[in-house]
């Protein structure tokens, strides 16, 4: 059965259907995990569809054991990305007495100028592609270079860790002052608080080609920043792909460029998502070139502390229409406007120093985030965060009643309570806390808040559009998925009835945006329908028949009148069309679409 698996596998890859190719893959190497042909697809399948490193891995072993045109196919793989993992592969290839498919010079280039052992620049490679900053730190503290201590300075500003890049970058200086990639190092991680000023100290820098991409990005990034856009230009070209498409956060800037024009990465001072931050005095001036550029996902990234800090208006007539209007929303938020609450982060709320909050959002995952609290034993805020990072049923209970002892400010002790009160049942009726004045809410449990508010568009608008903090982030992927279902339970537009010749218009509005998506959701993927299809006559009356004849009697009504003279009996029955209404109405449009009508016309 695994060997039909596999050659399905390989006809679904040959057709371009590689989600379906990847599911074959799984079950023929799932069935024979040592079989080599196996362990190369299913392999060769994640690493393209969803980037594993695992999915690498299997690759390489199944590669080694296949022979040269395996190998040749991983080696292509391989590319510029990984040039330890290609010299390594090059290694066996002569220890079998087979040829090269290609030149190492310059993957040899690359090593020499990190000074690191193939073995440990491998496993450097693999921290960096799977942005495992514990591993990495590790290795720095077993063999402190200085390449090693450029890519920890690097990965911090990365996270946001500003202040734990630059302390690194002092101790580096001490160690290895005069070393360039030291210096790289230094400059990047002062640049958040002195900006384009250090445009004289860079220029030494700016004069050197690295053939290493990760010392490559850092100084094209510090060229950018101090308005060498043609330096950064030529870095960029300097490589086989551009630079840009191996680290795509240069792309505008040096398109930018290109024309021309400065931009400055904004990564170079602002951490991602947060609001909590002061502004450097450079970091107003360095926006207004992005302000034409900014689209709506940009805004809960790097914009907040602008709008906290009131520079940044929904009035400017600099900014496109839709951000404009996104800006309006997310000022809403950030003020606690009605009917939203006021918010703070818990950094704030709870006194927590500088450095707690850069760990508390610099950390992806549980495992790191308590790697960051061996340095803050006593922190609670990364006590909390340890809690978001848990998805509700593994709230620790007594953890949680612990703390709620403790004497915390009003929104937190708050936001506890109800998430125990969640995690006993997630579809009780709890009310919304009503601040006290003056009292602010923790961002990082805005949503559990939400939740419990009335749908209202400007509140459902907030669950479409999350809050970029990374503590907002983690509320949200937990609490999210109970919206819709909570307000099915409650059913919040059956407590009014539809007004006498309502058209289909008020059929939708009247229904939260939330559970709509969900219905549509359940439509394309738990009924196997896709929108488009519906014009299909052979799947609208599959649909159709499953509909109890009051039902298809009140479809019917609708479809020829698009108007609801509903009667007392056609409300009882309407509940049955509600989950299916979205294929009816044409995705929340108003009015059924010509094409469609007609179909149910002859349907019914």
């Amino acid at each position: 059965m695994g060997r039909l698996d596999l050659e399905r596998a390989l006809d679904l890859l040959e057709e371009g259907d590689l989600p379906e190719a990847l599911e074959h893959a799984e079950r023929a190497y799932r069935r024979h995990p040592k079989d080599p042909e196996a362990r190369f697809l299913y392999g060769h399948l994640r690493f393209v569809l969803e980037g594993s490193y695992e999915g690498l891995r299997l690759m390489e072993l199944g590669a080694k054991a296949l022979g040269m045109e395996a190998c040749t196919h991983l080696w292509q793989v391989y590319g510029t990305d990984f040039p330890a993992h290609l010299l390594d592969l090059a290694r066996f290839l002569k220890q079998k007495g087979l040829p090269l498919p290609g030149d190492t010079a310059w993957a040899e280039a690359v090593l020499e100028e990190q000074e690191l052992p193939l073995e440990l620049a491998r496993e450097v490679e693999r921290s960096l592609y799977q942005e495992d900053l514990v591993s990495l730190e590790g290795f720095y503290r077993k063999r402190p270079t200085p390449y090693l201590g450029y890519l920890l300075v690097r990965l911090y500003l990365v996270r946001g860790a500003f202040l734990k890049a630059r302390r690194l970058a002092e101790r580096l200086a001490r160690e290895w002052g005069g070393d360039w990639r030291v210096d790289l190092a230094v400059l990047l991680a002062r640049f958040p608080q002195e900006g384009p000023a250090l445009a004289e100290e860079a220029r030494p820098l700016l004069a050197r080609t690295p053939r290493d991409p990760h010392l490559a990005e850092g100084l094209a990034l510090l060229a950018l920043g101090v308005g060498e856009g043609g330096v950064a230009l030529g870095l960029d070209r300097a490589f086989d792909p551009p630079l840009r498409a191996r680290f795509p956060q240069l792309e505008a800037p040096l398109a930018a460029a290109e024309r021309g024009e400065a931009l400055l990465p904004l990564e170079l001072f602002l951490p991602r998502g947060r609001a909590d931050i002061p502004l450097p005095p450079f970091a107003w001036e360095a926006l207004q070139p992005w302000l034409p550029r900014l689209e709506v996902r940009d805004l809960s990234l790097w914009t907040r502390p602008f709008l906290r800090s009131g520079l940044l208006s929904p009035e400017d007539p600099r900014l496109k229409l839709e951000v404009r209007d996104a800006i309006r929303r997310l000022g809403a938020l950030e003020e606690g406007r009605p009917p939203f609450v006021p918010l703070a982060s818990l950094g704030e709320l709870l006194g927590a120093s500088p450095e707690e909050r850069e760990a508390a959002m610099a950390a992806l995952s549980l495992e790191e985030l308590r790697h960051f609290r061996k340095e803050f034993p006593e922190s609670l805020l990364l006590e909390l965060y340890d809690f978001l990072h848990r998805p509700l049923p593994e709230w620790p209970e007594r953890g949680v009643r612990r703390l709620l002892e403790r004497d915390l400010p009003w929104g937190v002790r708050e936001a506890l309570r109800l998430r125990l009160e969640l995690k006993r049942d997630p579809l009780a009726p709890l009310p919304a806390p009503e601040p006290p004045p003056g009292a602010r809410w923790p961002e990082e449990f805005f949503y559990t808040w939400l939740l419990l508010v009335p749908p209202l568009e400007e509140v459902e608008e907030a669950f479409l559009y999350p809050l970029g903090g990374k503590g907002a982030l983690l509320d949200w992927t937990k609490v999210f998925a109970l919206r819709p279902l909570r307000l099915e339970v409650q059913k919040p537009w059956r407590q009014e009835p539809l007004p006498r010749g309502g058209g289909l218009q008020d059929w939708v509005r009247r229904v939260p945006l939330s559970v709509r998506t969900l219905w549509l959701a359940d439509l394309e993927v738990g009924m196997g329908l896709e929108l488009p299809d519906l014009l299909d006559p052979t799947a609208l009356r599959d649909l159709i028949e499953e509909l109890e004849p009051e039902a298809r009697t009140l479809l019917a009504r609708l479809a020829r009148e698009e108007r609801l003279p509903l009667s007392q009996v056609e409300e009882k029955v309407l509940g049955e069309l509600e989950r299916r209404f979205l294929a009816f109405v044409g995705a929340g449009e108003v009015g059924v679409p010509q094409d469609l009508r007609a179909t149910l016309s002859r349907l019914l």
